[in-house]
Formats: C-alpha cells, structure tokens, sequence
C-alpha cells in the first residue's frame, strides 16, 4: 500500500489535536473533582475520561470526513486524494476504536460501530470486526459471529475499492467468517463458520452459504 511522508503527517497531526482536545476537555471537567472524591483512584477516573472523549472525538471526526464527501464508494488510483482521506478515517478510526475498549462491551458493540458510521439495526448482536465502518450496513436482528471480518475495501493493482456491504436482516455471519467489499448477504441467509465471501458476492436470502471462497449450499426452506 502505497504511503507518503504527508500521511505520516497527517495521521500524526489528528492523533495530537484529539488527544489535546480529549485532554484539555477531561482537565476542564474533573478539574480536581476525581481526585477530591476517589483519592487516589482519582488519576484512573481521569484516564478512564479522556479514552472516552478521545474515542468519542474521533468518532465525530470519522463522520465529519465521510459527510464533507472525503471518502466515498467507488473505485480510485493509489494518487487520488480520496485514498489519502482514506487512509487517515482509518487511523483515526483505529485509535478511537482502541481508546473506547474499556467501555466496549458486548452489549456497546453495536453503538460504537454506529458511532463511526455504520448502519446498524434493531437488536443485533455484533461479535466480530467491522474494518470499515462507513461502508456497512447490518439490518435487525442480525447476529455476527466472534471474530468475524468484514471489510468494504479491497486494494489491488495500485488502486483502492470502496464497495458498501449489507448484512439483511436477519441473517446470521458465524464465527471466524470473513466478508470482503461489494457482498450482500440477503434477509435471513446464514454463513457457516470459517467462510470467505470474496469482493461482489450477491448471497439471496434465505439461503446458506460455506466454505473457501463461499458457496450456495441449500436454500433454507427446502431440503436443496
């Protein structure tokens, strides 16, 4: 993957002004007050404060890229400015997601994917990696498995893919599975554990799919 010294730059010019931000605004609010509460344990209420905002920060600065139209779906030259743009979304990203770790529990899963821009339904639960939050959608009441990847970008002879992916509602993505750019697994369709979706992959609904790359192995409601 082709990197330039100006993104080191740029990447490092973020990290600093959130984490400054995310500093100065945990100064202004505990101002003393952990301290005076918790005694000792006031320096950890601190910590625990400023990985909240800086995740938080970040998320913001994640959306503000995708809504000023920086990164967008489609397909681009290593020397576009949109694969610059997508590279620092997914330091930021990266770093935010990291920082909101003590806060992430299985249950807050869904939300700090929403956060960075993901379209999350209704009642889903959320095991798995989402490498690419701005482009993925997951509809109510899916289920995706421990460890899962799903990735909307693909980076291939000197150029990068941003192609959405959509989860139906319903379906269920078992564990260990991994989703490439472009696929839409359709209402109610099952992905057994292990399998590789690769880049493009319609999966109709109600069908369950297997394997390395993925394959149709039966449709759901009949014995096929």
């Amino acid at each position: 993957m082709k990197t330039e010294p100006l993104d080191y730059l740029l990447s490092a010019l973020a990290i600093s002004l959130l984490a400054l931000f995310s500093l100065a605004v945990t100064a202004m609010l505990s101002g003393g007050i952990t301290a005076l509460l918790l005694g000792d344990y006031g320096v950890l209420a601190d910590a625990l404060l400023f990985l909240l905002f800086y995740g938080v920060f970040s998320a913001l600065a994640c959306r503000g890229l995708v809504k000023r139209g920086l990164i967008r779906a489609g397909t681009f030259p290593m020397s576009d400015p949109v694969f610059r743009w997508w590279k620092l979304f997914t330091v930021i990203y990266e770093f935010g997601r990291g920082a909101l770790l003590p806060f992430t529990t299985v249950f807050a899963k869904p939300l700090v994917a929403k956060m960075f821009g993901a379209g999350i339904g209704h009642d889903i639960a959320l095991g798995g990696r989402l490498v690419d939050p701005q482009f993925v959608s997951i509809g109510d009441e899916a289920i995706v498995g421990q460890d899962s990847v799903i990735t909307a970008h693909t980076i291939t002879s000197g150029r990068i893919i941003l192609d959405p992916v959509v989860i139906g509602a319903r379906a269920t993505v078992g564990v260990n599975v991994v989703i490439m750019s472009g696929v839409q697994v359709g209402e109610g369709a099952v992905l057994t554990a292990g399998a590789v979706v690769p880049p493009k992959t319609v999966i109709p609904a109600g069908e369950l799919w297997g394997g390395v790359p993925a394959r149709k192995i039966k449709a759901l409601d009949s014995d096929a």
